[in-house]
């Protein structure tokens, strides 16, 4: 009967404690954003959507789609992004993407934001 009781506490406090990443991947404070997003040629980019991908624990990919002066706002979670362009409708953009270098159609450790409380402007740069 200890041995039934004893695997019995385990269980329960594995359940209760869990197993360390759920508070890792649960997602934390949404904010409201505003940005810009430029080109390699320092030029808005626009037609497009760019993308923010988490790249720690926290934080939800997001899509936005950009308006022609390269802008765009709303909510995300709070949490570290790498960022990366996707086409936006239409052919056309497809291939607009392709002639820009590749850097911009990947995400990159080395390219990231800090998506704080209280919501901010981010200015994304390839």
């Amino acid at each position: 009967m200890t041995a039934v009781r004893t695997v019995l506490l385990v269980a329960v406090s594995l359940a209760v404690a869990g197993c360390g990443s759920y508070a890792s991947t649960t997602p934390g404070e949404s904010v409201d954003v505003t940005g810009k997003v430029t080109g390699p040629d320092n030029k808005p980019v626009a037609g497009f959507q760019v993308v923010l991908q988490p790249t720690g624990g926290l934080g939800q990919e997001v899509l936005f789609t950009l308006k022609p002066d390269g802008g765009f706002a709303g909510k995300v979670v709070v949490g570290t992004y790498t960022f990366y362009l996707k086409p936006g409708k239409g052919a056309a953009t497809e291939q607009a993407l392709f002639k820009m270098p590749p850097v911009v159609r990947a995400g990159s450790m080395e390219r990231q934001i800090e998506v704080k409380s209280g919501g901010q402007t981010l200015e994304l740069k390839f």
